[in-house]
Formats: structure tokens, sequence, C-alpha cells
């Protein structure tokens, strides 16, 4: 019996070292990582890791800069671990490096996407089949670029990192955002383009339905291909040394210009900086201010009138844009896209 009872306790210490040695082994695995889904995504997205002994990992890294994750263990299991993808992390292909309780390190590559940044436009506005460019970053996997609030997609020309060209539709709205798409997710843009097809058109590709050219400068010319901004031609107006000459647009029907929101152009100055004073002629009713608009030269430079405070309550059938006299030299401005839009 007291044989028996010492071989019972030989048993039971060696099954209790063979248990305590087991679990001890089971703690120092290596763990072993199959798979991470989805392999790439823009911060703040959840990845699952799958493998086996994955208990025991208790960090991460982004290792393209060192960005650690926020990581709680305690959601590990041998089998499975969720993070998340810091929103500092840095974008590009990098690995994600993970460490255990004993320290063992393993990693798992990863690509860390942005979505679109969009800075600005050139030019603010389009007419069916216009070409824009859009400036920012991570633009160079766009799929998709359409008018936001319309089923309308633009035509994606080109793509680089920091720019996007497209060619834009024929729509109904005025003016509209732009949904940028890339493979991390998509940006509306924080200004919107205006829709020339939908406004009071002055001059585009030439004058407007019904307007007509009653300049006085030494000579006027309303389809110069050699510069253009969202068409396809701009009005050329050569001014006179010292001559206080004029651009000037005449409609058949008069318009009241508090139907719209502003008097919108763009103008290319000459070899000096110069002045446009802009006014409403040909006055039926009211009364408007002359607003001075500074032109830069050699540059294209937009301009924005708002109606409010300047024309407000004017109906007339004219707009004038005289050039304050220059007494250097004979000034060649190009003018173009000159509109009164209603947003």
């Amino acid at each position: 019996m007291k044989m028996m009872k010492t071989i019972i306790a030989i048993i039971g210490f060696a099954s209790c070292v063979f248990f305590v040695g087991s679990c001890k082994k089971d703690i120092n695995v290596n763990p072993q990582a199959n798979e991470i889904k989805p392999d790439s995504a823009a911060g703040n997205a959840l990845l699952t890791i799958t493998g086996s002994g994955l208990q025991n990992v208790q960090s991460a890294v982004f290792d393209l800069g060192n960005v650690p994750v926020a990581f709680n263990p305690n959601f590990n299991t041998s089998s499975a671990i969720l993070i998340r993808v810091p929103t500092s992390a840095n974008v590009g292909s990098q690995h994600i490096v993970f460490t255990t309780t004993s320290g063992y390190q393993f990693s798992l590559p990863f690509t860390v996407l942005a979505i679109p940044s969009v800075t600005s436009a050139y030019p603010q506005l389009w007419q069916a089949g216009s070409t824009v460019t859009i400036s920012g970053n991570y633009l160079q996997s766009t799929s998709r670029v359409s008018i936001v609030g319309t089923a309308d997609t633009a035509t994606i020309v080109s793509a680089t990192s920091t720019q996007l060209v497209i060619t834009l539709p024929a729509s109904s709205v005025k003016s509209a955002k732009l949904a940028v798409t890339n493979n991390a997710g998509t940006t509306i843009t924080d200004f919107s383009l205006v829709n020339m097809d939908q406004q009071f058109k002055f001059f585009t590709d030439d004058y407007g339905p019904g307007i007509h050219d009653y300049s006085w400068s030494n000579s006027s010319i309303s389809n110069d291909p050699n510069f253009a901004v969202a068409s396809a031609a701009s009005l050329k107006e050569v001014f006179s040394k010292g001559g206080y000459q004029g651009m000037s647009f005449f409609s058949d029907n008069a318009f009241a210009a508090s139907d719209y929101t502003s008097l919108n152009f763009y103008i290319k100055g000459g070899t000096e900086n110069n002045v446009l004073d802009v006014f409403a002629d040909a006055v039926i009713s009211g009364s408007g201010k002359t607003v001075k608009v500074n032109v830069p030269a050699n540059v294209w430079t937009y301009v924005t009138i708002p109606i409010v405070g300047n024309f407000d309550g004017v109906v007339c059938q004219r707009f004038d844009f005289q050039l304050e006299g220059n007494s250097v030299a004979d000034q060649t401005l190009y003018a173009d896209d000159v509109l009164l839009v209603k947003l």
C-alpha cells in the first residue's frame, strides 16, 4: 500500500510538471500571422489579423515613422487581432510590426491610403465639355469625379498625386461642388464651380445670345484663340495709351441685375498693372455704383462682383468695363467667361 501511494504521488507530480511545462510552452510559442484584411486602407479603418498564437501580442507600430497603434490586448484571441489604422499613420507602403509579451516581433506588409485632398480648381466655372484642373494631394488613384447632388460625372483625362484633369459634362445645376473619389474614399470640395450654361452670358466662346459689342477701343476681336480660360476663345481688347477706352456688352433685352447674384469674369492684364471701372449702362431704372477692379499685368485674374451693394435695383441693357488711362503704352487685355451669375 505504501508503495502504491508513492507511485501515485510520483505520477501526480509528473503530470503536474508536464501540465506546467505545457502551459509555459504555450505562453512562449511564437505567433503565426497568416492574413491581414484589408491589406490597404485609410486612417481609422478597422483591420483584422488572423493566424495562431496571437493572444500574447501586446503592441503594434506602423514602421513608416514608427507610428504606434492604440492597442488593447484584451481584444486579442489566439486566432485574431483587431486594430485600427492610426489617423496619424504616414501614407504609403510599409509594415505593421507586432510585439508579444515575451518580446518576440513579427510584421505584415500594409499600405496606408489617404482620401483625396482638394485645394483648388482652375477655372472656377465650366460649360459642357470644359476642361478643369483640380489641385491637391492623393489624387493619383482617383476613379470618379461627380457633380454633387446629381448623377452627372466627369471624364478623367489624367491624374497625378497632386493634379487631376477632368472634362465636365452638361448639367442642369447652376453651380455645384465636386465629389472626388479614390481608393481610400471620397472628398467633397469646399468650393463650388459655376455652370456657365445656366447663366446670363455676355461672352464665353463668343458673344452670348442677343449680346452685341458696344466697345469703344482701338480694336476688339471676339474670337482670339491664343488666350482662353474655360472656353475655346477669348475677347481681345486693345486700349490706346491714355484713352480711357472701354469694353462694352449690349443686350437686345433689358435685364434686372437683382435677378442675379454676381457679375463674374476672367481678365488677363496687359504689360502694366491697370484698373478697370465696371458699371451698368443704358440704365432704364435704378442706379448703380462704379466698381474699380485691379488688373495685374500679364496674368489671368478671376473677378466676382456682388450685385448686392453695387448694382441691386438696376434695370439696364449694357455693362461697361472702362480702362483708366495708361500713360505708358497701349494695353492689350483679354476677357473671358463674362457672366451674370445666379447661384
